[in-house]
């Protein structure tokens, strides 16, 4: 079964996200914080296939989590979705390969992107 890290700090879009990508029948881990999908990361508790990131939230932004994972060459090469309604990641990101989806979105195209993602 293929594991799917998701953060996203509004708490209806994450258990969206989580219930959604549980019922295409993938591991999903969620949380609502850079640092603590971070803290996951770093300390091995958690290995995704995948990476599905909001990027603007409290605290660290999820752009950190992109920075961790490119960085670390144990997640280096984890495919990153970023979903995001702030079009000035896309520019700070681009050099990332993320695939960017902007909110709002329709779950027929996450479905789609983490089955690319992950195949």
């Amino acid at each position: 079964m293929k594991n799917i890290l998701v953060l996203e700090d509004d708490n209806d879009l994450r258990s969206l996200y989580h219930r959604a990508l549980k019922f295409k029948g993938y591991d999903v881990t969620a949380t609502e914080s850079a640092e603590r999908a971070i803290d996951l990361l770093q300390k091995g508790a958690l290995v995704p296939d995948v990476a599905v990131l909001d990027m603007s939230m409290p605290g660290l932004p999820g752009s950190a989590v992109v920075e961790f994972i490119r960085n670390h060459s144990q997640h280096a090469t984890l495919p990153i979705i970023v979903i995001t309604c702030d079009e000035r990641f896309k520019e700070h990101l681009k050099t990332a390969g993320v695939v960017f989806m902007t909110k709002p979105i329709n779950l027929h195209d996450l479905y789609v992107a983490v089955a690319r993602a992950v195949s």
